[in-house]
Order: structure tokens, then sequence, then C-alpha cells
């Protein structure tokens, strides 16, 4: 099996010598990418702070700068104050070190004093039944319930986020799903604004979704420009003869 190391920068260690009831909120670029955009966002607003990575065999190759310094394929930060660990997931784990990765994960959690998890990811949205947002999924003693109708049956959770659930129910921390609606294959801000405002509300956090908001309809926007400078070339091509 594949090795997969949590590695916490020497100068942040402190703030995990002494367990504390942390929450971790985390997702993967899945449908519409809303666990991901919705992570690094929250990151953004709330200043947390980069205190460590996951280092994984087959982890991707690789980095970029961001303001807060080197961003990494699998990247862990945390607000003291909230008592918040946001594990901003880059890029999927390989399937053959999922299970050790979600393991590794939550066995560190587990030890640092973790108390709670908020779990983002995406729903296509021709499952939708009515006007609701999202759809959700709780284990454990979960402390969060919404108007909103839960995961139906016969509907599934895949890929790592899948995993991660299962790991975290099997070691009985309470556990939250939430699943904005979404199209699969769109990077999709509002979807993962629906999440943010979803967990601000839920732990008190304060976070504005407006940039979120009008980076989607930026998104959209030019999506339709594409769209319709597509059908201005197709109206000027040659006819076909009837």
């Amino acid at each position: 099996m594949a090795n997969v190391e949590i590695v916490i920068y020497d100068e942040y260690r402190h703030l995990f010598k002494d367990k504390r009831n942390w929450t971790l909120i985390t997702g993967f670029p899945g449908f519409g990418y809303v666990g991901t955009i919705a992570t690094k966002y929250m990151v953004e607003k709330l200043k947390a702070i980069k205190v460590g990575d996951i280092i994984t065999k087959y982890m991707p190759d690789f980095i970029a700068l961001e303001d807060y310094g080197l961003m990494t394929p699998y990247e862990i930060f945390a607000h003291e104050a909230k008592s918040l660990i946001i594990v901003v997931n880059n890029a999927l784990p390989q399937p053959p070190e999922r299970v050790l990765f979600a393991k590794k994960l939550v066995e560190w959690f587990i030890k640092i004093g973790g108390r709670r998890a908020i779990l983002a990811g995406g729903l296509n949205s021709r499952f939708k039944e009515g006007n609701e947002e999202f759809r959700w999924l709780c284990c454990g003693e979960c402390e969060w319930s919404f108007k909103e109708p839960k995961l139906s049956k016969g509907l599934y959770i895949i890929g790592p986020l899948a995993v991660l659930f299962t790991i975290l129910k099997l070691r009985n921390v309470p556990t939250l799903v939430l699943l904005p609606y979404t199209q699969p294959s769109k990077y999709d801000p509002r979807a993962a604004a629906v999440f943010v405002s979803k967990v601000s509300k839920v732990l008190g956090l304060n976070i504005s979704i407006d940039d979120l908001l009008k980076y989607s309809k930026m998104i959209e926007e030019t999506e339709e420009a594409i769209r319709e400078a597509m059908r201005a070339t197709e109206e000027r091509g040659p006819k076909p003869y009837m």
C-alpha cells in the first residue's frame, strides 16, 4: 500500500500539543469542483494559516505561489481562534492511496482532539426535485439538521469523499456532508457559495459569499459569450444543400 504522511511545520506544532475540539472542513475537486473552491475560499476569508501538508507516494508533481506561500496538492490550514482545521485538496488522491489517505488524516485529526467534521461535495443537478439548493447526510451524534431533504436512497457519494466519510463514521467522528447541486463538468463557484453560506451559519463564522457569487456571474457571462460566438460562427458557415 502507498505511503501517506501528515507533515506539520515545526513552527506550528505547538498548536497541536494539547488536544482541543477541532472541527475539520474539507472536500475534493469532484463534481463542480465544489470541495476545493469552497475550502480555498474559506481559508482566504478567514485568513487561516497553512500549518502543513499531506504527502503521498503518488501525489501530483506541481506547486504554485499564492499569497500565503507555496501551494501544494494537499494542504492543511488552521484557524486557532475558531478551532478549525481546513484541508484544501487541490488534486484528487490517486485510487491506490485513497483509503490510506483518509485513514491517516482521520487518525491525525482524532489524535489532536478533533471532535467533528464537515465535508463538501457536489450533487448532479438532474436529481433536484424541488427548489432546494443542496442535500445532506449526517453520521454519528451530528448536531445539525436542515429543512432541505437528505440524500435520497439510491443516490451515491463516490470517490475519496465517500472513503473519507466512511472512515470518519467508523472512527465515530460526527460528520456532516453538504452536497450543493451542480453540473458535474462545470467549475461552479455558485454551488461552492451554497456550502460556504451554510457552514458559515452553523459555525457562526460570518463569511460573506459576495465574491464567490460575483465570480460565478463572471463565469456564466463568459460561458454565454463563448456560446454566442460559437452560434455566430455556425450561422456564418456554409449551409448544406437540401
